[in-house]
């Protein structure tokens, strides 16, 4: 990718946070980049592909980092701390109306990368579960397929529940809240003791 497409991506994708994407046009794109129409459609054919691009590169960068985490993560506990950071992240930068936009008038963008993202958290959220089975930090009892299905619907649908919570709370005790729900409801007692001992440390 070109220096001047990725500037124009990142600061359409500003704009769009901003105004929301339908109100952006190519026209307010130049103006806010200082170059002329005929230069951004050198790098895009049109409003549409934009948006996908946009939309693209969020998504991989978001991608690049849970798969790291996934590599790196010391074990199953210490990975759903990692991911529940950038998930928070991720709603503390969300938009409402910008999802809304996407999937109302860009609906290929939409599910094309929703549907990546949600197959990547599913995956992972997966392979955690066995791997804290493994290691003797989750319950032996549990279903994977059961838990990771509950832990995704709740992070699907938390944008929808984030409009009545905010009006409390701002995102992170609300995610920090519902990961420790969901790490001791599945935790063994030497998961457990190892969250406690993990929370006592961030305290100190």
């Amino acid at each position: 990718m070109e220096t001047q497409e990725q500037e124009i991506i990142l600061r359409t994708l500003d704009l769009f946070m901003r105004y929301g994407i339908r109100s952006i046009t190519m026209d307010d794109v130049a103006r806010e980049m200082g170059i002329s129409k005929k230069t951004i459609y050198r790098f895009f054919e049109n409003k549409a592909d934009l948006v996908h691009k946009c939309v693209t590169l969020v998504h991989d960068t978001i991608k690049t980092r849970m798969e790291e985490i996934h590599r790196s993560a010391q074990n199953a506990i210490d990975e759903l701390f990692d991911i529940d950071r950038v998930v928070r992240e991720i709603m503390e930068n969300h938009n409402p109306g910008v999802r809304f936009q996407l999937k109302k008038y860009y609906p290929r963008t939409y599910n094309e990368v929703f549907q990546g993202r949600k197959q990547l958290i599913h995956k992972m959220i997966a392979e955690n579960t066995e791997n804290g089975m493994r290691d003797g930090l989750y319950r032996d009892d549990l279903k994977s397929d059961i838990v990771t299905h509950l832990y995704c619907s709740k992070v699907d649908t938390l944008p929808d529940e984030e409009e009545e919570l905010i009006n409390k709370y701002d995102m992170k005790p609300i995610m920090r809240q519902a990961l420790l729900y969901h790490i001791r409801g599945i935790a063994s007692p030497k998961g457990l003791d190892y969250l406690e001992k993990k929370l006592k440390s961030e305290k100190e």
